[in-house]
Order: C-alpha cells, then structure tokens, then sequence
C-alpha cells in the first residue's frame, strides 16, 4: 500500500464516495477536510469515505473526521466509514468511535417546494417562502456626517438593547457609556441576541457579545440604521449551475425585483467570493479630521484586493429604490443606480449552513457560540475608472428580508 494519501471521488446526485489509500496523519488530514469542505460548498451533503486501503490513522486525523461528522450532521447530512482497514479499526474502537461513523445515513425531510416562487436570474436560483406578512419598524438615529469633521460628543451616544426582534448597524462599542467607549467607536452590527463591533483604536480585533440567561448585550452607537420585528421573507440563492459568484448590487436588485418591495431590510448569511469595503481605524470623537487628506489612509481601512474569499459572512443592511434619498444615509450601490443602501459584514471562517428551513437566530447563535469573528467590514462598490476593486461578490446564502413599512 502506498503512504501517500489519495482520494478517488465519485459523486452520484447528492451523495458522495471517497475512496481513500495512504496515510491520513498530519500531513494529509487538511486534504480530506478541504475535499469534504467543497464537497458541501457545490451542495453534497451525504459522505461516504472508503477507508479500506488506508494504512495509519492518526489523532488529527480522527478530529477531521469527527468534525465534518458534526458538520454535515448538523445540516441535515451524514457522514459514514462503511469500509475501514484493519489499523483504521482498531484505532476507532480504541476511542470508541467505530460504530458512530457506520451508521446509516438518517433520511431527512427536504424542504417544502417553493416551485411557485422559484426563479432563475442573472445565473442564480432563487427560492422564496414568505413567513409573514407583517412589516418590519425602521428608526434612524444620529448625523453620520460628524464622522468627517469628528464632532460627537455624550449627547450622540444612544444604547441599543441586543433582542430576537432587533437587527442594527452604525458606529458604536461596547462599553458602559460615552467616556467608557469615546476612543473605541467604529462599525457595529446588532444581529439579534448578538452584537459584534470593530474597535477602531489600532488593535483590529473584532469584539463581541451574545446573551445568555439574564445578560441581554448592549452597544454604544453615535449613529445608527436599526429594523425591528419579524424578517417576513427567506430567500435561498445558489448558481444555477457552475460555481458562478454574484456581485451585491446585482444580487439586491434581483431581491427587489422578487419581493417587489419599494425598501427593505436584509439580513443575509452567505459564502463570499471577495469583499471590497471599508471600516474606521480611528474613532470619530477624536479631534483630527477623520475623512481628509493627507491623514486620511491612517484613519480608514480600505481593502486593497477582494478579501476574504470562502469565507461566511453574515450582512446586515437597508436598501431603498428611487432617486429622493437621504445621501448622509444611504449610497448608490453603483454609478446612476436607482438603488441604494447600506450594508455592514461579518466575517467568520467558513462553516456550512442548514438550508432545510434555515433559522436566522439559530445560526447566528451558532457562529457567535462555537466559531470566531475575523473583521466588519461597510460594504463599498469601488467605481474608480482604473483602479476599481468592482463590487463584493458572494457564491451562495440565505437572505432574509424585512419589508418596511
């Protein structure tokens, strides 16, 4: 038998056999964990790994396979060994695992058909189920514009509760008021029981924090955007075929055209194909002036390239069609658009998501519980004639829509 791993897949509609000779010791487990990840990401949820031929198994080794067995158990899928060598065996009964990973894949339910809603645009699917028809409270609070000449004071300062029912962006920290929080300001986002912010004193290490019993997180916003009630449409997207990726301005006027909305507000958790955006790395009660040459790289991040590809990124924003909006609000989300928006992302490393009946709080419940947030990011469409980074660019997600009233 050879040492060397390789990995011979066949895939047979939405299940998925790896037959596996060599070593997976430290040196090879990443390839069987990368396979498996691109597996789920083109939508194989059922694994089955052949095993036979593999000589020694080590610790990292049955990690991975524990993991992508959570992974794919938690979205509906399976992850089976109906073929092991005798060393793989023995190994697994030694931790007493063996007969976890022979189970029968479980038959799960699939979605209800959405065929009435389902739609191909732009080379994309798109599914919509309607969960609601009561519409979402929009209120917004502050003057973004104190940013460029950095005039906010105690008085700006407004404390938005973290609750099921409120989704927000804007510039805030977390702290216990003003004083507390006057050098740390920068993008924030309330996703639910979750709010997450980017410090913008230097250290670009995102912070977060989540309720749990009696604790109900709270964050300090100088201006912020803030939807509240029920997200009254999910809508799944994907390529229709390939691996295509779709840029955000096209993807929000494709929502618009679905839902016929005049506005909403989107939450959406999807796999990014690159992002171009921004965020603050001073705060904005600082005295110098934030937004103007020749201090201005040293006070704003801009992406230099799309960032973070692959990656899960959980949006939140508010999009509204017509040419009458307030400029210090929302931007168009690309030159002489009637649409316009603002949208702030958080990024976390890739994890596959449930797409049978996908529950927003659930998953951001999960992210913030078991997995890390890497950056927030303002969404940008860089228009630039020569050195344009275009626009964000995302693969596949969930997008849940809020209409406003």
């Amino acid at each position: 038998m050879e040492s060397k791993l390789d990995i011979q897949k066949t895939v047979s509609g939405k299940k998925s056999v790896l037959a596996i000779s060599g070593r997976l010791d430290a040196n090879s487990t990443g390839q069987l964990d990368d396979t498996i990840n691109a597996l789920i990401r083109d939508g194989i949820y059922d694994v089955e790994l052949d095993l036979g031929k593999v000589v020694y198994l080590s610790s990292l080794g049955i990690r991975v396979l524990v993991g992508q067995f959570k992974n794919l158990s938690k979205i509906g899928g399976s992850l089976t060994l109906p073929v092991m060598s005798d060393p793989v065996k023995e190994v697994l009964k030694m931790v007493g695992m063996a007969d976890m990973f022979q189970q029968k894949p479980r038959i799960v339910k699939a979605a209800e058909p959405i065929a009435q809603t389902g739609k191909v645009e732009e080379g994309f699917r798109f599914e919509r189920e309607i969960t609601s028809q009561v519409k979402m409270a929009l209120t917004v609070h502050g003057e973004p514009e104190i940013t460029g000449r950095s005039g906010y004071s105690s008085s700006d300062n407004l404390q938005i509760t973290g609750d099921k029912k409120t989704f927000a962006l804007g510039l805030g920290a977390i702290g216990t008021g003003f004083d507390d929080c006057k050098s740390r300001y920068g993008e924030f986002l309330a996703l639910g029981e979750a709010i997450t912010y980017m410090p913008a004193d230097q250290s670009a290490i995102p912070d977060y924090a989540l309720s749990s019993g009696q604790y109900i997180p709270e964050i300090n916003a100088l201006f912020s955007i803030k939807a509240q009630g029920e997200f009254g449409d999910r809508i799944i997207f994907e390529p229709a075929a390939g691996s295509l990726s779709i840029t955000l301005h096209t993807l929000v006027d494709v929502l618009f055209r679905i839902t016929g909305y005049g506005k909403f507000a989107l939450l959406m958790a999807a796999e990014s194909d690159g992002l171009i955006g921004m965020r603050l790395r001073k705060s904005p009660v600082d005295a110098s002036l934030l937004l103007e040459l020749p201090g201005l790289a040293d006070n704003l991040f801009f992406t230099t390239e799309p960032a973070y590809s692959r990656m899960l990124t959980v949006s939140f924003g508010y999009f509204e069609k017509g040419n009458n909006v307030p400029v210090n609000w929302l931007r168009p989300l690309k030159n002489g658009s009637d649409t316009s928006g603002h949208l702030h992302a958080a990024v976390f490393p890739y994890q596959p998501m449930r797409k049978t009946k996908p529950d927003y709080n659930e998953i951001i419940r999960s992210l913030f519980g078991t997995s890390e947030v890497r950056d927030i990011l303002h969404l940008l469409n860089d228009t630039r004639e020569i050195n344009g980074l275009g626009d964000s660019r995302f693969k596949n997600g969930i997008c849940w829509i809020g209409q406003i009233e």
